[in-house]
């Protein structure tokens, strides 16, 4: 017999908002605690290894862009999402794989690089929806977020 958790309430409307980050448990539950802060009690996620670095060709490659970039779409159309938020963070298990010819600081500025070119994609394809970015960091065994320009 498997174990099953039952109960939990379901509210049957989309959430507004979607939250495109890196599927790095590490740092699921202070992404998911940065969305409450900022007003976004539930949210529609897409979470994969690199995150936002999948919305870009150069961090990218092409099956794996057009994936994410008609996976992405189809939330913001179909759940009618206003608000994306776009998280990266440092030590990126797929950046440091991706391009380990590079340094640490080379990289942080490649995802910060990325981050821009993803929300100018979304810009161009969904207006309608307002996009931040954010980077986070690792101090003292607890995550801080750095909304990015």
């Amino acid at each position: 017999m498997s174990k099953t958790a039952d109960g939990h309430p379901f509210d049957a409307t989309h959430p507004d908002a979607l939250a495109l980050y890196c599927s790095d448990g590490r740092f699921t539950d202070a992404v998911e605690a940065l969305l409450r802060k900022l007003g976004y009690p539930r949210l529609d996620t897409l979470t994969i290894p690199g995150g936002p670095a999948l919305l870009e060709m150069l961090s990218s490659d092409s099956a794996s862009l057009i994936a994410l970039r008609k996976s992405l779409s189809f939330l913001v159309v179909a759940h009618h999402i206003k608000h994306v938020v776009l998280i990266a963070h440092e030590g990126c298990g797929y950046y440091k794989s991706r391009f380990s010819y590079e340094s640490k600081d080379a990289i942080e500025k490649r995802q910060l690089k990325d981050l821009s070119s993803a929300e100018g994609w979304l810009q161009k394809h969904h207006p309608t929806a307002e996009v931040a970015k954010y980077y986070a960091r690792v101090h003292a065994a607890r995550v801080s977020f750095e909304q990015t320009t």
